[in-house]
């Protein structure tokens, strides 16, 4: 072979012994392009015994990936871990390792989907800023009458103590000279405790204590409280006059042609509704965007059969709250929209919409949204998204027998 030869043409040979000794020093990814290098260079270019070792290297680097992934874990470094087993799944040729690396990134999937299902108790400052920032100004006035006692039973009511809350309003009430504000509050703890009868004659006292311009916020909400049990005493005309009774106390304030037109849509008068709605969305325009009214227009409009235009109304509520950067979308709109979104045959539109559901605040359905964003991924023919998606629908439907035999049935057709 001439000098020429030898400067430019490679030896298998020699090329083969010197990954041999990276490999067994343990440098797996040199060795491996060293191998592929000898492979190139021979002239049979799918020789076995090469073509073996290159698959040792690569499997050797996704143990050392999942060794790594390890003392990750145990290090709590969760993210740099799930990395490593995704790397290592990416590379591995045998299946045993495969399987290794797709157990214990499940194990992951499964742990963080468990935690972020776990609901975080609000602090007592919290508690304090929430009660005492929705105060009216003669509501303060009133309250700072009755001192400690009053306070404490309020935080009971915002911890859930309801009874506690309203034997100390019963209490306060009993003792007061002229309660107004203090009706309200009584009025909902006993709702609280389901003393409905009670809480209606307490709201009622607090509406019949209020001068004609007064109550606002407050009138308002009671008027809406008690057109709620006129409601669920099958009372619809009440219920209609306390909604009439919302108007009255804030006549230019879109909020209660909302709760009228949202009444309406559930009652199933669509049309009538839209045309409240309507009128609550012009008196919207010189207030803040409420999604809320956005997300009860799509509602109607999908109601009275109007896709387009129910679809457009509920993509605004979504646009809102991405603006915001948050992902934590309204149940109602998101579920409708992916709903339709499928009737279009928009599958990653509506497996978007399942998977943002997955990771938001209504933790109770988790292991729903979980599958059904599974169950459009694996439609849409991505499977690994798919697998990730379903093995955490697995975790959190344990006690669902049903929605479990839908999950197992679709990991099976792997």
């Amino acid at each position: 072979m001439s000098l020429f030869k030898k400067l430019f043409t490679a030896d298998p040979a020699a090329l083969e012994k010197k990954a041999d000794a990276l490999f067994a020093a343990g440098d797996f990814g040199p060795a491996k392009l060293v191998y592929e290098k000898a492979l190139d260079a021979h002239t049979d270019r799918a020789h076995a015994s090469l073509v073996d070792k290159i698959r040792q290297c690569i499997d050797a680097i996704a143990e050392q990936r999942i060794d790594e992934a390890k003392k990750y874990l145990a290090d709590g470094a969760i993210e740099l871990a799930t990395h490593e087993l995704e790397g290592a799944l990416e590379v591995a040729v045998t299946a045993t390792i495969r399987d290794e690396a797709q157990q214990l990134l499940d194990g992951l999937e499964a742990e963080d989907a468990r935690e972020q299902a776990v609901s975080h108790e609000m602090t007592d400052e919290e508690r304090i800023a929430l009660i005492a920032g929705q105060w009216q100004d003669e509501q303060a006035d009133e309250y700072e009458g009755y001192g400690e006692p009053l306070f404490d039973a309020l935080v009971a009511m915002q911890c859930e103590r309801f009874e506690e809350a309203r034997e100390g309003l019963q209490a306060i009430v009993e003792r007061a000279a002229e309660p107004r504000y203090l009706w309200l509050e009584l009025g909902r703890a006993r709702l609280l405790t389901d003393d409905l009868a009670g809480g209606k004659d307490a709201l009622e006292r607090f509406l019949g204590a209020l001068d004609t311009k007064e109550g606002g916020e407050t009138k308002l909400g009671a008027h809406l409280a008690l057109a709620r049990l006129a409601e669920e005493g099958g009372d619809l005309d009440e219920a209609m006059s306390h909604f009439e009774g919302a108007i009255d106390a804030m006549p230019e304030d879109y909020r209660p042609y909302l709760a009228m037109g949202a009444f309406l849509r559930d009652k199933g008068h669509a049309n009538e509704a839209l045309d409240v709605l309507r009128t609550s969305l012009e008196l919207s325009k010189s207030a803040s965007a409420d999604w809320r009214l956005l997300e009860e227009l799509g509602l109607a409009y999908e109601a009275a059969g109007k896709t387009e235009e129910a679809k457009s109304f509920f993509e605004q509520v979504i646009e809102f709250f991405t603006q915001r950067q948050v992902r934590d979308f309204p149940v109602p709109t998101a579920t409708t929209l992916a709903k339709l979104y499928e009737a279009d045959d928009r599958l990653d539109r509506a497996a978007d919409m399942y998977r943002a559901l997955s990771q938001g605040g209504d933790r109770d359905h988790h292991a729903l949204y979980h599958y059904e964003a599974g169950r459009l991924l694996r439609e849409l023919g991505l499977e690994d998204e798919a697998h990730r998606m379903l093995t955490r629908a697995e975790a959190l439907a344990a006690q669902d027998e049903e929605l479990r035999d839908k999950v197992a049935a679709l990991l099976q057709r792997q």
